[in-house]
């Protein structure tokens, strides 16, 4: 496949950094304050060290050989969900690599580690003999006035799960070629494998809420809205039927440049539910829109 020469942003010790690379490596925000407002200042944090490495990436079909950088991508994925075995989920993904992508560095000396920086994959349930793990997991958090329809589509041959995991920092130009990738592989695979000519994808993928807004002792705290760790992911919400969302109970996260403990986001996980036609056309933005950003 082309390689693609592109930077990625190295963070220490940080798990989230959604729209936030700018302020990280030095630019400052000044929303809320005008040039001559004069501002409390209070002791900042030491900022976390950042390495700027430009990397040549390159896409390959999921091998054997990338079974640990997969399995830590969908363990982030799946966080806080012991039950789901994703040793066994990764290893599947590996056997059908007709329908998947792994974003690996290029030009990679023999013996050096070459590690796994997204994946990609299309997997119907009727591949994968565990899939009842990943049923029981989503309708233990699906609403109950959901969990019947959910459930007859989880049960169905024709579905599938979709993964695109990714460092949180993956260029966005390697994002959109992910997904034309699984694009053009399911309308390949469809006309070997009947299995995979799916009606229904129910994609895994991860949110956040912003801190909750103080207001006076009397009024009702609202609860802030769910956001998507991704644009990709924001355009393919818009397209799904369904989505079933969960607080990841041990995950918050708070920008690089944070200096209060108001400021930490609570980490949450989403599973959509898109028909196959809603998606194709999703995908058709994602890549328009993102491609050349």
């Amino acid at each position: 496949m082309t390689k693609i020469l592109m930077k990625i942003w190295t963070f220490e010790n940080i798990t989230h950094c959604n729209g936030m690379i700018a302020a990280s490596s030095g630019e400052s925000s000044s929303e809320g304050t005008s040039s001559g407002e004069e501002m409390e200042t209070e002791a900042q944090p030491e900022q976390p060290d950042v390495e700027m490495t430009q990397v040549e990436f390159e896409a390959f079909p999921p091998a054997d050989e990338d079974y640990d950088g997969v399995r830590g991508l969908v363990n982030g994925l799946f966080k806080g969900q012991g039950s789901l075995d994703t040793g066994l989920l990764s290893q599947c993904m590996i056997d059908n690599y007709k329908v998947g992508t792994v974003i690996k560095g290029a030009d990679i000396e023999v013996g050096a580690e070459d590690p796994v920086f997204a994946i990609a994959s299309i997997l119907p349930l009727s591949l994968w003999k565990e899939n009842q793990q990943l049923k029981d997991m989503l309708l233990k958090v699906c609403p109950a006035d959901e969990k019947v329809r959910f459930s007859t589509i989880l049960n169905s041959p024709d579905t599938a799960l979709m993964i695109n995991a990714k460092f949180n920092n993956c260029p966005l130009q390697i994002t959109a070629q992910l997904y034309k990738a699984l694009k053009n592989d399911l309308s390949s695979e469809r006309k070997e494998n009947p299995a995979y000519n799916v009606k229904n994808f129910v994609m895994i993928c991860k949110g956040y809420t912003e801190p909750v807004k103080r207001k006076k002792k009397k009024q009702r705290t609202e609860q802030p809205p769910l956001k998507y760790d991704s644009p990709d992911l924001e355009l393919l919400s818009e397209a799904a039927s369904l989505c079933v969302s969960w607080k990841v109970q041990d995950e918050t996260l708070a920008p690089v440049n944070s200096a209060t403990a108001q400021d930490v986001m609570q980490g949450f996980r989403c599973a959509l539910l898109l028909p196959f036609d809603k998606l194709w056309k999703g995908i058709d933005k994602i890549v328009e829109e993102l491609a050349n950003a």
